[in-house]
C-alpha cells in the first residue's frame, strides 16, 4: 500500500492507513456511482473520501508503471490548485492499494465541504442570479488566466458559498483530470464551457461578462461558446441518457446508430445505399428516443434540432409535451428565414 499524506495532518497516519479496510462499513454516502463518495469523521474533522472504481487490466498496468492514479492526480492538483490562491475542498491524503504488483484500489481523501453545486444556477434563469453570475465569470476568468483548466467543467464539479457580506465565491471538486497551462485561448474556453449550461440564455450572460473581462470580442465569443455547448447537448444526448439505463443493449444501439450515420454520409453519392441506411438509422433512432429514452430516464437533458423539416417545430413539440418535458425554443436563421433551431429542456 502506498499513502501520501498532506504534512498538516500527519498526526492522522494510522486512522488514514485504515480507511481501505473500514471503507464498506462507516461514514455516510454522498453519491455511489463509477466511483463511491463518503462522508467520514477523521479525528477530530469530517472528511470526504472518494473510492475510485477498480480499473481495468490495461489502466492497472498504466496506472502503476506509466501514469499517476487518479488519486495521486487529486491530490496533486488540490495542491497546486491552493497554492494558486483558488479554493478546493482541502486535500488529506491518498492511498493507493496494490495486487500482484498492478493498481488494485485507490482512494483520496479532503475535507468536507459544506457548499451547493451551481447546477441549479446554471440550468435556471438569469433574472435574480446578476450577482452569482457576474462572480461566477470573474471567477472563471481568473482562474483560466492563472492557467489552469478543469477538463471537467460541469455544474456538479463547481461549489458555491456565500458570505455574511453576501459575496459569492466558489471552489472546484472532482481534479483528477485538470490541466496546467501557460495560456488559455478563446477557443480552448468556450469548448471547456460547453457542458455548464443547458440555458442558453445563462451561458450569453456568463460569456459576455467573461469576454468583457478577457479584453474579447464579446459577439464572436458568445457565439462560439454557444455552438459547442449546442453541439455538446446535441451529440452527447444518447450517451448521457445511455448512463441512466441499466439495459446493456442501449450502447449497441448507439454504436449502430453512429456506424449507420458515416457510412450513410460516405455513400451520399449512391440514392439506393443511402437511401436504406437513413432506414436503418431512422428506425433504431425512432425506436430508442420513443421507447427508451423519454419513457424510461428518470431525469434527462436535452437538445433537439428542429431545422430539418418544416413542421419539426410542432411535431417534436407535442412528442415534448406528451412526455410532460419543459424546454425554450430557440429561433435562429436558417435558409433564408427566421425559424424554430433548437429546443432545449429537461425531462425531469
Amino acid at each position: 500500500m502506498r499513502v501520501i499524506v498532506n504534512p498538516k495532518y500527519a498526526h492522522l497516519q494510522k486512522e488514514i492507513e485504515e480507511i481501505p479496510r473500514s471503507f464498506q462499513e462507516k461514514g455516510d454516502v454522498v453519491y455511489d456511482g463509477r466511483n463511491v463518495l463518503k462522508r467520514i469523521g477523521l479525528g477530530s474533522i469530517d472528511v470526504v473520501v472518494k473510492s475510485f472504481k477498480k480499473p481495468h487490466i490495461i489502466n492497472r498496468v498504466v496506472y502503476s508503471f506509466f501514469r499517476q492514479s487518479k488519486a495521486e492526480r487529486s491530490y496533486i492538483y488540490s495542491m497546486e490548485i491552493q497554492q494558486h490562491g483558488f479554493d478546493t475542498p482541502e486535500p488529506v491524503a491518498m492511498i493507493e492499494q496494490f495486487q500482484n504488483g498492478l493498481l488494485s484500489h485507490s482512494y483520496y481523501i479532503c475535507c468536507y465541504d459544506g457548499g451547493e453545486t451551481v447546477r441549479s444556477l446554471m440550468d435556471g434563469k438569469v433574472e435574480g442570479n446578476e450577482d452569482k453570475l457576474s462572480a461566477f465569470a470573474r471567477y472563471t476568468a481568473a482562474l483560466h488566466q492563472a492557467g489552469i483548466l478543469h477538463l471537467d467543467y460541469s455544474p456538479g464539479n463547481i461549489l458555491i458559498h456565500q458570505n455574511e457580506t453576501n459575496e459569492y465565491s466558489f471552489s472546484l471538486v472532482d481534479v483528477n483530470r485538470m490541466q496546467l497551462l501557460s495560456d488559455i485561448d478563446c477557443d480552448m474556453v468556450c469548448r471547456n464551457m460547453c457542458r455548464l449550461c443547458i440555458s442558453r440564455e445563462v451561458l450569453t450572460y456568463i460569456m459576455t461578462e467573461y469576454a468583457s473581462l478577457r479584453g474579447w470580442d464579446v459577439e464572436s465569443t458568445v457565439s462560439l461558446a454557444l455552438r459547442y455547448s449546442d453541439q455538446f447537448f446535441t451529440h452527447y444526448i444518447y450517451r448521457r441518457a445511455a448512463r441512466k439505463e441499466k439495459e446493456k443493449h442501449i450502447v449497441s444501439l448507439i454504436l449502430f446508430f453512429r456506424l449507420y450515420r458515416s457510412v450513410r454520409k460516405f455513400f451520399s453519392w449512391e440514392p439506393h445505399i443511402s437511401r436504406f441506411l437513413l432506414k436503418k438509422e431512422k428506425h433504431i433512432y425512432d425506436t430508442y428516443l420513443c421507447n427508451n429514452l423519454f419513457q424510461n430516464c428518470q431525469k434527462l437533458d436535452f437538445a433537439i434540432c428542429t431545422y430539418h423539416l418544416r413542421d419539426d417545430e410542432e411535431v417534436i413539440s407535442a412528442f415534448l409535451d406528451k412526455h410532460n418535458c419543459t424546454y425554450i425554443n430557440q429561433k435562429g436563421f436558417f435558409r433564408h428565414k427566421i425559424r424554430s433551431v433548437v429546443m432545449r429542456g429537461s425531462k425531469k
